[in-house]
């Protein structure tokens, strides 16, 4: 099995806030690891200066107010996948930003990530995910969220 997979069935199956152990650096960024399996951790990467964003999927929330946050998904060290995120309702919840702005598909692998990372930073916030994937209208293989 590549690891490509092998990452992502690891992921697949720890997709809960308490799978992972978070840290913070100097700068305040935060990095996720598996608590099962060290090898594997996201990181969150530096913002720009102007990171507001503003498309068909941030819009569509009461407050429309949105910002992007680029994270890393790294493997024994070394970055595999760099999602894009976009922070909408006003700061309330991250999702996946598609491939193509055009197109309202995401991967599978950006969305467990994205998952991942939205139950981490908001583990208190009362709506699940889906909740606000849903309210975006991205299209994405349901069952890898259930």
């Amino acid at each position: 099995m590549e690891y490509s997979k092998l990452v992502f069935s690891v992921l697949r199956e720890n997709m809960y806030a308490d799978s992972w152990v978070s840290s913070n650096n100097h700068n305040g960024l935060y990095t996720y690891t598996l608590r099962d399996n060290i090898s594997i951790s996201i990181t969150e990467l530096p913002e720009r200066n102007d990171n507001k964003v503003s498309n068909e999927f941030t819009e569509r929330f009461m407050n429309k107010n949105a910002k992007f946050h680029h994270y890393s998904l790294n493997y024994n060290g070394a970055v595999v996948k760099t999602v894009l995120l976009f922070s909408v309702d006003g700061g309330r919840a991250l999702i996946p930003s598609p491939k193509l702005i055009n197109e309202n598909f995401i991967e599978d692998d950006d969305i467990v990530i994205s998952v991942i990372i939205d139950k981490l930073v908001f583990d208190s916030r009362y709506e699940n995910t889906t909740h606000y994937l849903k309210k975006a209208k991205l299209v994405y293989q349901e069952s890898l969220v259930d």
